[in-house]
């Protein structure tokens, strides 16, 4: 098993060809620049913003308050958990085992694009955003992901999902869930409308997760029936194990 042996992939078959091997790198490369960016981008522009005192924040926030807020918001926390993934394939750390498995990999697919289109299409309509957290935006919401989906798809082992990993895939946004609103029960303070239990309630919330939840069902049973693909192609490709 990758969490024992340290392995990247262990499971599943990958092209391991000299041509297969340089791309899978320049992906990784490529994706830690822009996750690495797009959160140093966020970080220097959110940070001094909620800890001064200004017309917007008349309550200037601890350290502990600023981090607690900045890692409410799924995209700073999904892609850290691409940087990790990267950062796994790496390196063959045990602790890092876990982000080597193929569940995982799919779920942070299924994920990464939520972030993407949920972005896309509802929050950018309703913010104007301008200098570092506009680079930080584009960077963590098109970038990375668009980087990391090609990663997954010729990089990461294919052929080992089965439907049974469907539950495992969705632990990450319920832990997520369990977090933002356990937070905003405590601080009265949520990083998304459709989360804010204060405002709307927990009927609302309870809706609005149902419908994110649905959807990212639908994208995990794709990436399903898209791995066994992959891996069957890749099983029949001489060169690839």
């Amino acid at each position: 098993m990758a969490a024992r042996t340290g392995a990247p992939y262990s499971q599943g078959s990958c092209n391991r060809s000299p041509e297969a091997v340089l791309l899978r790198l320049i992906l990784i490369l490529c994706g830690l620049a822009a996750g690495i960016a797009g959160l140093a981008a966020d970080h220097l522009a959110v940070f001094p913003a909620v800890m001064s005192v200004s017309a917007s924040n008349p309550v200037p926030r601890s350290l502990l308050g600023a981090l607690s807020y900045f890692w409410s918001y799924f995209t700073h926390l999904s892609n850290l958990w691409l940087l990790l993934i990267y950062a796994a394939s790496l390196v063959s750390w045990r602790w890092l085992g876990w982000f080597r498995q193929p569940a995982t990999l799919a779920s942070a697919a299924a994920f990464i694009t939520l972030v993407m289109l949920f972005y896309h299409f509802v929050l950018l309509p309703t913010v104007r955003l301008e200098g570092l957290l506009a680079v930080g935006s584009i960077l963590l919401h098109y970038v990375a992901p668009l980087i990391y989906l090609a990663w997954w798809t010729v990089a990461a082992p294919h052929g080992a999902l089965r439907l049974k990993h469907l539950p495992v895939m969705l632990l990450p946004g319920v832990a997520y869930l369990a977090w933002v609103l356990g937070r905003g029960a405590v601080v009265n303070e949520y990083p998304y409308d459709i989360l804010d239990a204060g405002r709307f309630g927990y009927g609302h919330v309870a809706t609005g997760v149902a419908t994110l939840m649905a959807g990212i069902l639908v994208f995990s049973v794709i990436l399903l029936v898209i791995d066994g693909w992959l891996g069957r192609r890749s099983a029949g490709t001489p060169g690839r194990g």
